[in-house]
């Protein structure tokens, strides 16, 4: 089975990754490798990690699309994840993998920005390659901002492909536990 945990930034894909690898022995790729690795070592692609998720997924997805495949084509079990899923794509993938693959996103589309700022900084420091630590209080905002309007329209594409979406921005631990739950579930 191929697990795929996309999300916007900050909404728990990788928590969630490395919960199902200790958890359930899953070993997991997280696609920002890929994007770092294709942006510095492929430049021509046109790849930059810094032009936005959206844009950045669409451009990757000529990759991510073959990569999946032979995940699955595998007959391991493995667990994607990455803000360069879109779910529109996702779903497709999904219906041509029938019965092979399980997705869910995360998101947090219903933040409270000015509220959450100083909780999100903090728990950055404890995430590898996170630049929210780095941010002065108004490039914060910003960004946050950012991260929820990325995950509004994560959400609602979710919702018009009837793909799976938790929100973390109220309960992070229960969203993880819920999306773990629902990728692990009996068929």
């Amino acid at each position: 089975m191929l697990y795929v945990i996309g999300g916007a930034s900050r909404g728990g894909k990788t928590t969630a990754a490395k919960r199902l690898a200790t958890e359930a022995e899953i070993s997991y790729f997280s696609l920002d490798y890929l994007m770092m690795g294709i942006a510095n070592g492929i430049p021509e692609l046109g790849v930059y990690p810094t032009e936005g998720d959206l844009k950045t997924a669409l451009r990757m997805w000529p990759i991510v699309d073959p990569l999946m495949t032979a995940m699955v084509e595998n007959g391991i079990d493995y667990t994607i994840e990455g803000v360069q899923l879109v779910p529109r794509f996702v779903a497709e993938f999904e219906r041509k993998h029938a019965g092979m693959v399980r997705s869910c996103f995360l998101g947090v589309a219903e933040l409270d920005v000015e509220e959450s700022a100083e909780t999100m900084k903090r728990y950055s420091a404890q995430t590898e390659n996170d630049g929210l630590a780095e941010l002065d209080g108004s490039e914060l905002i910003v960004e946050l901002k950012r991260i929820k309007t990325d995950s509004i329209r994560i959400k609602e594409e979710c919702a018009a492909y009837r793909l799976a979406y938790y929100e973390s921005s109220a309960d992070f631990h229960k969203a993880i536990d819920s999306a773990i739950a629902y990728l692990l579930r009996k068929s």
